[in-house]
């Protein structure tokens, strides 16, 4: 059995990893874990009426954060 250490990969790198490895639940909890962490993960609520119009504004934001990088 190997050892992976998640600490040591980059979010990216993690992402790639378990994409490659998507028997690896304890991979993919830790992605989750550190997305939440990192802001990157997106949650609606559906009870809320505005749930599509915060959702849109998420979206945007990432993807105007992600074209400054």
């Amino acid at each position: 059995m190997t050892t992976v250490n998640y600490e040591a990969m980059s979010l990216d790198e993690l992402r790639r990893y378990i994409l490659t490895h998507r028997e690896d639940i304890v991979a993919f909890q830790v992605y989750v874990d550190r997305s939440q962490a990192a802001g990157r993960m997106i949650s609606i609520d559906t009870r809320d009426s505005q749930w599509e119009e915060n959702l849109t504004e998420k979206i945007q934001g990432i993807s105007i954060e992600g074209q400054s990088e």
